[in-house]
């Protein structure tokens, strides 16, 4: 995950979403430090795209735009900017504070790794396999050719603060969902990496109480499949043990804290893009909607239309891969709970001599049991940051849609016939 970090950071450099140049220490050992060069280039890039801005609602929308298409494609470009605008203006005013809480998150995951490495020696070379979504590439590709699109559009009307102050927009909620997905995606890794050792602890144990004893005509199990760099057998003397376990509770709660560190750091700029995405996206296909219901013969609406309603897929593919990642990570923290339940079944001979150990494991097992009722990452309490969202977004969708398509646009459909 260090790569893919690495790269979201780049980016976030690029679209001017980092105020701070790295996350790690120089040469002689100083902590990263805020740049002045950083805090004016985002400055100047943030008042370049306000220029574009105002330029653009200048020229486009002071203007006669009734003349040369429907009026409701003059209110569907009114809603991009000014959405847009909200959005970026959202994401910019919180940035000082989410750059500086995820530079303390780093550092927290990056210390809860290396005391995993140092107190578990036997799992310092376990490596957590990072499964790369392709909807990733899809979506920057999808994005890079309507931006191109709506470049070229804009451009044949002679609008370029226009191409700036849609594209922007779209290119800066890319970078953000982006980043955050990749910081939970790290914290996904390290609670996978907590739970294959205490699924070590269950497998040793096991082999204490219950020897594997092959029965006759059976064959031994050759074909069971193992973590990366994971051996299947720990030496049990070297493995168990009451002060390494109660380690690992302590881990695993500061990891699962970081998690709500890193969602309130974020909280903020999910709910604005999800927000603008949501009512962009709805109003295009209303457009698109009513076009092949009135005139499916009116191509070049049809595809003006399309490159409307299609400019925030690529951020819903994004947001997609995001909830898999939160409920990935979820599921992570909550199959700790399972599997400390497993391991309760062995007080007769682990526990047996340490009641305290027993009772403080049993307690923390019901405590992340009750924890499942409350997501790790949600948008400030608003929504849920998984599956559920899914179906909350297409039921309101739904009702909206079914709401707008009750609007009717004949007679300015007719008035754009009748002048072509």
């Amino acid at each position: 995950m260090e790569k893919s970090s690495s790269k979201s950071s780049f980016w976030s450099k690029i679209i001017g979403l980092q105020l701070y140049n790295s996350y790690e220490e120089d040469s002689t050992g100083r902590a990263p430090s805020l740049s002045i060069v950083r805090v004016l280039y985002s400055i100047l890039l943030f008042g370049a795209y306000l220029v574009g801005f105002y330029k653009a609602v200048e020229l486009t929308f002071l203007t006669d735009f009734g003349a040369k298409s429907p009026s409701i494609f003059k209110y569907a470009y009114m809603t991009q900017v000014y959405s847009g605008v909200l959005g970026t203006v959202v994401c910019y005013a919180t940035l000082w504070r989410t750059d500086r809480m995820k530079v303390v998150y780093f550092e927290g995951i990056q210390c809860s790794n290396m005391k995993i490495n140092d107190r578990y020696y036997q799992f310092r070379n376990m490596e957590v396999p990072a499964k790369h979504s392709m909807l990733i590439p899809f979506s920057i590709g999808m994005l890079l050719i309507l931006s191109f699109c709506e470049a070229y559009a804009q451009h044949t009307h002679g609008y370029y603060f226009t191409i700036i102050t849609i594209v922007y927009p779209l290119w800066m909620f890319q970078v953000t969902i982006l980043e955050f997905t990749t910081l939970v995606k790290s914290t996904e890794c390290i609670l996978t990496k907590l739970n294959w050792m205490m699924d070590a602890f269950l497998e040793s144990l096991q082999r204490q109480t219950t020897p594997s004893v092959t029965l006759k005509g059976e064959k031994k199990p050759l074909n069971k499949i193992y973590p990366v760099n994971r051996r299947p057998y720990v030496q049990e003397h070297e493995l168990i043990s009451g002060e390494r376990l109660t380690y690992m509770f302590v881990i695993h709660e500061n990891v699962a804290k970081l998690a709500e560190f890193i969602n309130g750091a974020y909280s903020v700029q999910i709910i604005a893009i999800v927000t603008v995405t949501f009512v962009n996206t709805l109003f295009g296909f209303f457009i698109e909607t009513k076009l092949l219901f009135w005139n499916y013969q009116m191509i070049d609406l049809i595809l003006r239309a399309c490159r409307y309603a299609f400019e925030c897929i690529p951020a819903c593919l994004l947001i997609y891969c995001m909830l898999v990642v939160c409920a990935s990570t979820n599921n992570e923290m909550f199959k700790s709970a399972s599997l400390l339940h497993k391991l309760l079944q062995y007080k007769s001979n682990y526990f047996i001599d340490d009641q305290a150990l027993f009772e403080r494991s049993k307690a923390i097992a019901l405590q992340l049991l009750h924890r499942k009722r409350f997501p790790l990452f949600d948008g400030s309490g608003l929504f849920r940051l998984d599956f559920t969202f899914i179906f909350s977004v297409f039921s309101a969708a739904t009702s909206y849609l079914i709401v707008l398509l009750q609007f009717d646009l004949s007679k300015d459909l007719d008035k754009y016939i009748i002048r072509s």
